[in-house]
């Protein structure tokens, strides 16, 4: 039975699940303090763990579902953990970035302060924790949890406090997110290319480096072909940086039996901007379904930098020199 109906639904359920371990870690101060009283060092010592505990539990289920969520929504590559930065105007990106982050610490820092109650609650099992308990006569900042685990707690829920605003913030926006989406919507119209890739297509009018397909291991195992901008032929050639305003297309056919079948398939572009820098295309107008697991289950995929899904594209090409081996 396939787990991916399943993993499909915990993703979906993010906001759900963070809401949950929030909330509990929230009100673990407010149990932490109230240990401090000399007549209920126990009973809120012990309840102080619990809630702990649950609120650790919580959140490692809210650290997986956000996970899954972010490359489910594009927003983080489909085998990293963090999300790819392209570029500083992905606002989304960057903020997830520090969402995780703070997330990730709080999960570490609540893990210690867990502990450090787990101890506390033992130690009042102890003799000397019971006369304690009966006589109150630990100083107050060593009564119940103690205050180096009550300093945790606060600082855990400030890390997921922190996380929990960023996360609203990425949900519903804000000023920095919305003059963020309007400036790309505004890219979008201005770009005669938006919604075509017009010169990855057009790729049989450039200049072809061999004159059939080899294997490449780097591209699916598929077969390729390169093809070169005029411009770029000499300097790709010699193993050089491509110039400003040349770029290459990889065209490909799905392998068969180790030769090339008469499928096709993706389009990869690469072009060195007028800056030096590098910016990638990837199509793939009918993606068979026996494969749509390579894309995240989509039927056809149009991807442009700075879009997150190229960012294994920006790793080895990043720097608009020429490729590496196939």
């Amino acid at each position: 039975m396939s787990t991916a109906p399943l993993l499909d639904l915990v993703a979906r359920e993010h906001p759900a699940f963070v809401h949950i371990p929030l909330g509990l870690i929230a009100v673990l101060p407010v149990a932490m303090l109230a240990s401090f009283h000399p007549r209920h060092i126990r009973l809120w010592t012990g309840t102080s763990f619990f809630l702990a505990l649950a609120g650790w539990l919580g959140s490692t289920v809210a650290l997986v579902s956000g996970l899954l969520w972010g490359r489910q929504i594009a927003l983080i590559p489909p085998t990293a953990y963090f999300p790819a930065m392209a570029s500083q105007k992905q606002v989304l990106q960057r903020i997830l970035q520090v969402h995780e982050l703070a997330a990730v610490s709080g999960f570490f820092i609540g893990g210690f302060c867990l502990w450090l109650l787990w101890r506390a609650w033992r130690r009042l099992d102890a003799p000397e924790g019971a006369g304690h308990r009966r006589r109150g006569g630990r100083r107050f900042w060593e009564r119940g949890v103690g205050a180096g685990p009550l300093l945790l707690g606060i600082l855990w829920l400030s890390c997921w406090g922190l996380s929990g605003k960023l996360g609203g913030i990425m949900v519903f926006g804000n000023e920095e997110t919305n003059r963020a989406a309007a400036e790309a919507d505004a890219a979008k119209r201005a770009d005669v290319e938006a919604d075509l890739p017009i010169r990855a297509l057009d790729y049989a009018s450039l200049e072809p480096l061999g004159s059939e397909p080899a294997p490449s291991k780097a591209h699916g195992n598929r077969w390729q072909r390169i093809w070169i901008t005029a411009s770029g032929i000499d300097a790709y050639r010699a193993e050089k940086p491509l110039p400003p305003g040349a770029y290459a297309v990889l065209s490909t056919f799905e392998d068969r039996k180790g030769k090339p079948s008469h499928e096709p398939g993706p389009l990869y572009m690469r072009e060195v901007k007028a800056d030096g820098s590098a910016a990638f295309t990837f199509y793939w107008p009918r993606v068979p379904e026996a494969l749509r697991g390579e894309v995240g289950g989509q039927d056809s995929v149009y991807w442009r930098s700075p879009d997150p899904h190229l960012a294994a594209c920006l790793g080895c090409h990043g720097k608009g020199g020429p490729a590496p081996a196939p």
